[in-house]
């Protein structure tokens, strides 16, 4: 059990390197963030359909059986977004422009990367209980294709204007989930196993709503007319830097 939290632990904690260096930089980070959103909508896709897709369906067998829980989570946090915007936004105009409209992306962020963050802690439980050393080599894979996405993460919450210290603090608390997935997959990981495949789809339905709904639209508005060559880049580095992580850790 000690050496399953430990696993945890290490994949939590490294996959905050990389966003703890893009806040000790932020000074000379957010004139240059349209970019880094541009990449953190890679790294969510990439994250959505070279891992957590493939995954429920080599778990589950059946595409059929797996899609309806993508979209069952892309359409929970679209409902979760409307009801966030409704009762907690700031109640501007209908006229509000685009920027005004992602008030609500901080919230829808953390909760799917908390809930990312659990079921990576869930499946080093599960994938340890299986061989010790296949354990390891999962916390190595989880920290491969967190650090990319943590980066945009935090991106994203230093354009929101949150301060340096929120920022850490709420991504720290975040990355703790993984010990939380950990202890429930190492006492319930037999009873509760089945159920990986579903909640593996519905994080990729979440993470996709956030990338396609929230921070392209927000690129495209930032970008405007302009054929920006960064932005297009930075969006397809996401996606090249993640799923090729993805693809060399399950291959090695």
């Amino acid at each position: 059990m000690i050496t399953v939290i430990g696993y945890a632990l290490l994949g939590g904690v490294l996959s905050l390197v990389g966003g703890l260096l893009l806040v000790w930089r932020s000074k000379d980070i957010l004139p240059r963030i349209t970019p880094l959103i541009g990449f953190a909508a890679g790294a969510f896709l990439s994250v959505s359909f070279f891992e957590l897709l493939p995954e429920a369906i080599e778990l589950n067998g059946e595409v059929h059986d797996v899609v309806p829980y993508f979209m069952l989570g892309f359409t929970l946090f679209f409902i979760l977004e409307r009801g966030i915007m409704r009762y907690f936004g700031s109640h501007r105009s209908n006229n509000a422009n685009h920027h005004e409209h992602t008030e609500s992306l901080p919230a829808l962020i953390i909760i799917g990367d908390s809930t990312h963050n659990f079921i990576d802690g869930f499946i080093i439980a599960i994938s340890y209980l299986a061989n010790p050393a296949v354990g390891l080599a999962t916390t190595l894979a989880v920290v491969a294709h967190e650090i990319p996405q943590e980066i945009g993460d935090f991106a994203v919450l230093l354009d929101r204007g949150w301060n340096k210290w929120r920022i850490i603090w709420v991504n720290i608390l975040s990355s703790l989930l993984t010990v939380v997935g950990a202890i429930v997959g190492y006492y319930a990981g037999v009873s509760l196993e089945e159920y990986l495949p579903y909640l593996l789809a519905g994080v990729a339905g979440i993470f996709t709503y956030i990338a396609t709904v929230d921070l392209l639209p927000e690129v495209n508005d930032r970008a405007g007319h302009e054929f920006k060559v960064g932005v297009i880049l930075a969006f397809i580095l996401g996606l090249v830097i993640v799923s090729y992580l993805i693809s060399f850790t399950h291959t090695a």
